[in-house]
């Protein structure tokens, strides 16, 4: 099977982080990456009232709605809302270990239960003609199982997916937070070079531990695709050199006066929707490693206190050229 490129480099599904505002700064800043949504809870995408708050879709393209759940009946109905919305695929979590998630029966528990999986994959693929995939672990506890990451990938596949995305550590269901979820377990990609060897016309996307872009470029060619998750929230500005690194497609913007007002002519008439920290809270990490930012960062909190628009603008115009 030919590889297919548009999944290269894709951010992860991050709570909190991937919102539709984030997503339009990361759009501005890359064409090419692949991006994902925050996880919704599918109840939450059937019966919330401000479900456009998070789910919604301006032209983010390529990008994947990530949904948790295990009511057959529920998948295929967000399924249909992933496609009504223009998104190019949907993702059903099966590695998140928090304990609210495991409650509400999806996430990385669902591990235990290949056969749900199966058939809440074979039922989102039926329900409508957009792409499905799946994001799991590679196991379950503290100790490595091929055999057990091995047989619920062989069960899963047999739902007619086409693409995995695996986090290469096991997931800790009690005992530790998600937060060191994502980095005492050891990652272990040897599990998911084997496990291609084994289904060479799937695409694994492999993430976990990929810390710097040269790192991520070094293993896009070994696999059929990385997902950066922790790299991006803590700088998404890294994302400026991604197209033309992984795409040979030359920049027409860097971090300059453009982006910023790109991303303030978006927000602006949100102002009245949402909170004024949410909407800024993507570009704030524009002070990510930078020298003597904490005057800025100051300057910054004053006026975000205070919903100062324009000021907020003109400090980050001005932020940004002197980086220039």
């Amino acid at each position: 099977m030919k590889r297919d490129s548009l999944r290269k480099v894709c951010v992860a599904p991050m709570m909190g982080y991937t919102t539709p505002y984030a997503r339009t700064l990361y759009r501005i800043l890359s064409k090419k990456t692949f991006l994902f949504t925050e996880m919704v809870p599918s109840k939450t995408m059937l019966y919330s009232k401000t479900k456009d708050l998070i789910i919604e879709n301006n032209q983010h393209n390529p990008v994947a709605l990530q949904v948790g759940g295990s009511n057959i009946n529920e998948l295929e109905k967000c399924t249909k809302i992933a496609k009504s919305y223009n998104y190019d695929e949907i993702n059903l979590n099966v590695g998140c270990p928090s304990k609210a998630v495991q409650k509400g029966r999806f996430g990385a528990s669902l591990m235990k239960e290949k056969k749900l999986v199966r058939e809440c994959l074979e039922s989102m693929i039926n329900a409508d003609d957009i792409e499905v995939s799946i994001k799991c672990r590679i196991g379950l506890g503290t100790e490595f199982n091929y055999d057990f990451f091995s047989n619920f990938i062989n069960e899963v596949v047999q739902s007619g997916i086409k693409i995995i995305y695996v986090h290469a550590r096991n997931a800790i269901l009690n005992g530790i937070s998600p937060k060191n979820n994502r980095s005492i377990p050891p990652l272990n990609y040897d599990f998911v070079r084997r496990i291609k060897q084994e289904h060479p016309n799937i695409q694994f996307i492999i993430n976990g531990g990929i810390d710097n872009i040269q790192k991520a470029h070094s293993l896009s060619k070994e696999y059929d695709g990385v997902m950066l998750g922790r790299l991006i929230q803590h700088n998404p500005f890294c994302l400026n050199n991604i197209d033309e690194l992984f795409f040979n497609i030359k920049k027409e913007k860097n971090l300059n006066q453009e982006i910023v007002l790109e991303y303030f002519d978006y927000i602006r008439p949100k102002l009245h929707n949402d909170s004024i920290f949410r909407l800024l809270s993507p570009l704030l990490q524009i002070f990510f490693g930078i020298p003597d930012s904490k005057r800025f960062k100051t300057k910054v909190h004053e006026k975000i206190k205070n919903k100062e628009i324009n000021s907020l603008e003109n400090l980050f115009l001005q932020f940004a050229n002197q980086q220039q």
